[in-house]
C-alpha cells in the first residue's frame, strides 16, 4: 500500500468519524428532548390527578359545610379551586422549564458536535493537502534521481540537478493549525 492509499484511508476514517459524531449527537439530542417531554408529561398529569384529589376533597368539603351554611362552604370550595388551580398552573411551568432546559442541553450538544465535525472536515483537508505536498515532493525527487542515474556513465561525474533544492531536512509547513 503507497502513501497515497494510506492518506486516502486516514481521510476517509476521519470523515467517516465526523458523521458518526454528528449522527450520535444528533441522536442524543432528540433523547433528551423527547426524555425531557416525557417528564414534563408525567408532572403534568400528577398535577392534574393532584387537582382531581384536592378537587373531590373540596366537594366532600363543600357537602358537610352546606349543613352548617352555604355561604361559608361556596367560599371554602372557591379557596379551594384556587389553589387547585395554582398548583396546576405550577405543574405546567415547572414542565415548561424542564422542557426549555433540555432543548438547550440538546441545542449545546448538536452545537459541540457540529464544532467537532468542522474540526475533523478542517482536519481532513490538512491532512489532504500534506499528502499531495508529499507526493509531489516525491514525485521531484524520483524525477531528479532518475535524471542522474540517467545522465551517469561509468567514470563520468554525475551532473547536478539544475532545479532549485531545499536544504537538507528542510519540510513545507503544514497547513492546518489546531483551535482556527
Amino acid at each position: 500500500m503507497d502513501a497515497a492509499q494510506q492518506v486516502g484511508q486516514i481521510v476517509q476514517a476521519a470523515e467517516e468519524a465526523a458523521e458518526q459524531l454528528r449522527a450520535e449527537a444528533e441522536t442524543r439530542s432528540r433523547e433528551r428532548i423527547a426524555e425531557a417531554q416525557r417528564a414534563a408529561g408525567y408532572r403534568v398529569q400528577a398535577a392534574e390527578e393532584e387537582a382531581a384529589e384536592i378537587l373531590a376533597a373540596a366537594k366532600a368539603e363543600a357537602s358537610r359545610l352546606v349543613a352548617e351554611g352555604r355561604k361559608a362552604a361556596e367560599a371554602e370550595a372557591a379557596k379551594v379551586h384556587a389553589e387547585a388551580a395554582e398548583v396546576r398552573a405550577s405543574a405546567r411551568e415547572e414542565a415548561r422549564a424542564v422542557t426549555s432546559e433540555a432543548r438547550l442541553a440538546a441545542r449545546e450538544v448538536l452545537e459541540d458536535g457540529s464544532e467537532l465535525s468542522t474540526d475533523l472536515r478542517d482536519l481532513s483537508s490538512s491532512l489532504r493537502a500534506n499528502a499531495e505536498r508529499l507526493l509531489r515532493d516525491i514525485r521531484l525527487a524520483h524525477a531528479s534521481m532518475t535524471a542522474r542515474l540517467d545522465q551517469a556513465t561509468p567514470g563520468a561525474p554525475v551532473e547536478s540537478d539544475p532545479r532549485p533544492r531545499r536544504p537538507a531536512g528542510e519540510l513545507d509547513v503544514p497547513e492546518f493549525v489546531p483551535g482556527r
